[in-house]
C-alpha cells in the first residue's frame, strides 16, 4: 500500500507490503484499542527504534491506519523530538566525554540534548488530562511549545530515547502501557542516513563524516543500550518488519 502522510510537518509518501499490514500493523492497532476497552482510560504506547527506521513515519501511518479500520478507538502519534533543548540552550552548555569538553549544539539529537524533566511532566499529564505537546520545527530547527493537542485516547509516543537503559531514562517505560522497540542492521541505517542527508543537499563525503561523528553512535546506543520492550519488531533491509520472538 502507497499512502501519503504527513510526518515532522511534511507531506512524505510511504509504501507498507500488504503483508505486514494484516500481520503486524492491524492486528497491533487493534491490540491498543482493546487495552482501552479493559483500561477504560487513555492508552500510553511507544514506539522505540534508532535514527534512521522510519519511526515517525510508522507511527504516522498507524495513526492513519486507524482511522480506516471499522471499531477501532482512533490513535494519535505524538513525536518526542518536541523535547529537544532549543538551540540558546544547546550553545552555551557542555558535556565531558573521554576527557574532553563537547558542546551540546554539536550532539544534537543524542539523549543528553532532550529536556527529560519536561517529557516526563507531559507523559504524566497524559493519565489525568489533554495535555499540550511540544513540536519540532524543522524550518527553525527549534522546538515549539504547546502545540499539538492531545485528544485521543490512544497515542502513540515515537522516538529514539524513550527505552534507553540509563538513569531516570530508564523508568520511563512505567509510564507507558505498552512498549515496541524496531530493531534491525546498523549498517542498514546508515546507508539509509547517509542517503537523507544527500537528498538534503549534503555532499557523500559529508554525509558519511556526519554519520561516523554523529549518527553512528546514537544508532549503537539505541540498538545496544535499551531495555526490553513488550514487543520487538526487526526491520529487513526491504523496509518490512517481522515480530521477534
Amino acid at each position: 500500500m502507497k499512502v501519503v502522510l504527513n510526518v515532522s510537518g511534511f507531506d512524505t509518501e510511504a509504501t507498507f507490503p500488504d503483508r505486514d499490514i494484516e500481520q503486524i500493523h492491524k492486528p497491533l492497532i487493534e491490540k491498543f484499542s482493546k487495552l482501552f476497552e479493559q483500561k477504560q482510560q487513555r492508552v500510553v504506547v511507544f514506539l522505540c527504534a534508532p535514527p534512521g527506521s522510519g519511526k515517525s513515519t510508522l507511527a504516522a501511518y498507524w495513526e492513519h491506519l486507524s482511522r480506516q479500520l471499522p471499531g477501532v478507538q482512533p490513535l494519535q502519534a505524538l513525536p518526542f523530538d518536541g523535547f529537544h533543548l532549543p538551540n540558546s540552550i544547546l550553545d552555551s552548555n557542555y558535556v565531558q566525554r573521554e576527557g574532553e569538553k563537547i558542546s551540546l549544539r554539536s550532539i544534537k539529537g543524542c539523549y543528553e540534548t532532550f529536556n527529560l524533566t519536561e517529557l516526563i511532566d507531559k507523559l504524566k499529564q497524559l493519565r489525568v488530562g489533554d495535555p499540550k505537546w511540544p513540536f519540532y520545527d524543522r524550518n527553525l530547527h527549534d522546538p515549539v511549545d504547546d502545540m499539538i493537542s492531545v485528544d485521543k485516547q490512544v497515542v502513540v509516543v515515537e522516538g529514539n530515547w524513550l527505552l534507553l537503559d540509563e538513569p531516570v531514562w530508564n523508568g520511563l517505560h512505567e509510564l507507558a502501557d505498552f512498549t515496541i522497540f524496531v530493531d534491525t542492521d546498523p549498517a542498514f541505517l546508515e546507508e539509509r542516513l547517509v542517503n537523507r542527508k544527500v537528498r538534503g543537499g549534503a555532499s557523500i563525503d559529508d554525509a558519511t563524516k556526519f554519520y561516523q561523528c554523529s549518527d553512528a553512535k546514537n544508532v549503537e546506543k539505541v540498538l545496544n543500550h535499551s531495555i526490553n520492550a513488550d514487543l520487538t519488531l526487526y526491520m529487513n533491509q526491504d523496509g518490512s518488519l517481522a515480530i521477534n520472538e
